[in-house]
């Protein structure tokens, strides 16, 4: 590639019949001065050149640390997502276990309270049949009381004079007095 320089430091040799010298120095000047302007523009175009690729190197670096700061946050994401799958599995898991729990509390409560209230239903059956009996014994007591009542009734003499009567009356009286007073101490 040709530069100013060797425009510049070219040397022709004069011959006869040639072209003008100074028109030659005038077209070489401007031949000069395009290329002069021409490797300055080069120069500046290298530099903006370097200066983008400087540019591009450090986005393709930016890019690299963007492609992997968004990969960790997938892979983070990922995590997080699967820790709080694992998280929300081991509380439903706990919870059930806790739910269970509480039914076989409340189902062996209930049976306890069943239990209970057979226990308290034989009883009340055993007291009931108690009082039964008990009733049933008083009232042979007292059929039987009435039974020996009647007999003394039953034994006493129909015939008598008004005055013994009255006396005999007295003491019948106070006979079947005292022979229920009697029986009543004896049961």
């Amino acid at each position: 590639m040709i530069t100013s320089k060797d425009v510049r430091n070219k040397r022709f040799e004069k011959a006869a019949f040639g072209y003008k010298q100074e028109e030659i120095d005038e077209f070489l000047s401007q031949l000069e001065a395009e290329l002069d302007e021409m490797e300055r523009e080069r120069a500046e175009a290298n530099s903006k050149i370097q200066v983008l690729a400087d540019k591009v190197r450090e986005y393709m670096r930016d890019e690299d640390a963007l492609k992997d700061a968004l990969l960790g946050a997938q892979k983070q994401g990922h995590q997080v997502l699967s820790d709080a799958n694992e998280k929300a599995e081991q509380i439903i898991a706990e919870a059930q276990a806790k739910a269970d729990a509480l039914e076989d509390e409340a189902v062996r409560q209930h049976a306890e309270a069943m239990e209970k209230n057979r226990e308290e239903i034989a009883k009340e059956k055993e007291a009931l049949i108690e009082a039964q009996q008990q009733v049933a014994d008083f009232k042979k007591s007292l059929f039987d009381m009435y039974k020996s009542h009647l007999e003394l009734i039953s034994s006493m003499p129909e015939t008598f004079d008004e005055a013994a009567g009255e006396e005999e009356e007295a003491q019948t009286a106070e006979e079947i007095a005292a022979a229920v007073a009697a029986e009543t101490e004896e049961e």
